[in-house]
């Protein structure tokens, strides 16, 4: 994997989180103990001129938001936990995450690098990185 499809990656998944901060608190997608993000029900529909672009931003956010979603929950379940961990959960450093694991650091950067890779490969299918 190149430096410039991991860093796509990276900035896909901090848009995710930045995203993820608008929504309303019933609607923050939850972390399963396997680690799987599901999604939550939707909002109240708007009335004014504003308020339908706003609901169309939301739309669109919220569209994105499940579409990262499935891109994680077709890692494998030691991936995933990796990417949440690492990426959606609070700021964590790599070796945070390999100690918490409990794996070697050797094994979480082939697993980190490995599921980058998925990942860029996945959200380029559906449309994310170009």
């Amino acid at each position: 994997m190149q430096k410039e499809e991991k860093q796509k990656v990276e900035q896909v998944l901090a848009q995710y989180n930045l995203d993820k901060l608008t929504l309303a608190y019933d609607e923050m997608p939850k972390v399963t103990a396997q680690y799987t993000l599901l999604s939550t029900g939707s909002s109240k529909p708007f009335f004014t001129q504003r308020e339908d672009e706003m609901k169309q931003e939301q739309t669109e956010r919220k569209a994105f938001l499940d579409v990262i979603q499935q891109c994680i929950n077709r890692l494998s379940e030691v991936e995933r936990e990796l990417i949440v961990r690492r990426y959606l959960e609070e700021d964590r450093f790599d070796y945070q995450v390999y100690m918490e694991m409990m794996i070697s650091e050797r094994q979480y950067y082939r697993l980190k690098t490995k599921a980058l890779a998925k990942l860029h490969y996945l959200m380029g299918v559906a449309g994310y990185i170009v």
